[in-house]
């Protein structure tokens, strides 16, 4: 959807101190250009991950126009939570219902205006992988903030036996919050307990004030859940409104599927068996491609060859082996790659590798990792840099630095190679030899010799 709205002239940089990618772009509508920016994806704001406070410090810092809250129109109820977060700041939010083909599939429709209707708030149905009703979006953002429609959103209101609770968070930080955080905002996040905000107000406040909010917040000790409940309230009465249950006893073809993808046993065979086809198919197909570029860029070295028979060796060499084969053979392998990764990224499209996520999780608990941290060890036997980049995936930095150092003990197709070069020359035939106590021993050539004199000099027998 980015891509369209900005005729794919985006300017791609890094967030500042972070690594994650920050995309920036232009769309023009009705005269107007408009700047638009990528925020990492989230499903909440709060302090658990980089993309959470890269996405909010951004949307309360920077205060943009309009937030665009992409939500999947056949999981509303989990998208919605952002929207939650969202509604406590004073930024106007637009909800794009992408994905509205997928949710009639799945028997689950949404009917975009019984949705805004129940939230208040300005709703965009659209099918973005066809193209369909994104340029419909820069309609209902340049209404939204050149036609001064009226943005009056239904809030979601804490659990009632907690509001006293957060009347009295936000008198005891009356006049402390620091600009542009809004008091209610900060009030709410004190309450679920959030890290950087409760060392922010820790900082604003006197010490006094502060231990009288602490005191009320241990008092208290289930706010977090009251904070959740209420917005999980809201999101339920939402989606009762503007979405079709399906009839009792219906099975999707997903929820079908899931059954095996997702299963605890059954599940791994599948995900063995989709994995090992994959490859397979990649091999099958990439590998002679490859093949079939790095024969061109042979026959290309063997008719430039003669022509530069006459000129100096160094600049023979530069361009018959160094440009030609040399940059030649990374394009070669690069053919191969690309369609890997093509096959890869489909999987991903169609959501298999969420549910290999699912699937390895608790697999990868038992290393200290998250079900996602496989999916970059898994990339690592094609490539350790891709994989490595991939570890972006991972929540916490604990488990991301784990997944980094793990992913270049993953043989690749490079450590392949050389793995299967060397080992004949360090553990050639003949080179395993059991002493007397019965101990077996895998040596080289010279270490055979050594041990044999060491072996002497203990037991001359």
């Amino acid at each position: 959807m980015f891509n369209v709205l900005t005729g794919l002239k985006q300017h791609v940089g890094n967030w500042p101190g972070k690594t994650l990618e920050q995309k920036t772009g232009t769309a023009t509508y009705n005269g107007s250009i408009y700047g638009l920016v990528d925020l990492p994806g989230t499903y909440s704001l709060t302090a658990n991950s980089p993309e959470e406070l890269i996405a909010r410090d951004f949307i309360i810092e920077e205060h943009p126009d309009v937030v665009v809250v992409v939500t999947d129109a056949a999981m509303l109820e989990r998208n919605l939570y952002l929207v939650t977060e969202l509604l406590p700041l004073s930024v106007p939010v637009i909800i794009a219902l992408n994905m509205m083909d997928v949710a009639e599939q799945e028997g689950r429709p949404v009917d975009p205006r019984a949705l805004e209707e129940a939230t208040g708030l300005r709703v965009a149905p659209m099918v973005a992988a066809k193209n369909q009703g994104v340029r419909e979006l820069l309609a209902v953002v340049d209404d939204l903030v050149h036609d001064g429609v009226e943005y009056a959103p239904s809030k979601p209101e804490i659990r009632e036996d907690h509001r006293s609770l957060l009347d009295d968070v936000q008198a005891q930080i009356a006049g402390s919050a620091p600009v542009p955080y809004p008091e209610d905002w900060v009030a709410l996040k004190l309450l679920e307990g959030d890290k950087v905000v409760t060392e922010m107000m820790k900082g604003s406040l006197y010490p006094e004030r502060w231990a009288k909010v602490e005191g009320l917040l241990r008092e208290y000790d289930d706010a977090q859940l009251a904070v959740a409940s209420g917005r999980y309230e809201w999101i339920e009465r939402m989606t009762h409104a503007a979405v079709e249950r399906p009839r009792a006893g219906a099975i999707t073809r997903t929820r079908r599927f899931d059954r095996i993808a997702t299963h605890p046993v059954w599940g791994v065979f599948t995900m063995l068996g989709i994995l090992i086809a994959t490859i397979a198919v990649a091999m099958a197909i990439g590998f002679p491609i490859s093949m079939g570029v790095f024969g061109g860029i042979s026959a290309l070295g063997t008719v430039v060859a003669p022509l530069l028979a006459n000129a100096p060796a160094w600049i023979s060499g530069l361009v018959v082996e160094g440009i030609i084969f040399g940059v030649g053979a990374v394009v070669a392998t690069l053919s191969f790659l690309l369609f890997y990764f093509a096959l890869f990224g489909l999987l991903e499209d169609i959501g298999y590798m969420a549910r290999v996520a699912y699937v390895m999780d608790r697999a990868m608990r038992r290393i200290g990792l998250h079900g996602k941290s496989f999916l970059p060890l898994l990339m690592g036997f094609t490539c350790n840099i891709p994989a490595v980049m991939g570890t972006r995936l991972i929540e916490t930095e604990r488990a991301r630095l784990k997944a980094v150092l793990l992913t270049p003990l993953v043989p690749c197709m490079a450590q392949t190679m050389m793995l299967s070069f060397f080992a004949p020359l360090f553990f050639s035939p003949g080179s395993c030899a059991t002493d007397a106590r019965g101990n077996v021993w895998v040596l080289t050539a010279k270490g055979t010799q050594a041990a044999a004199r060491m072996a002497k000099k203990r037991r001359p027998d």
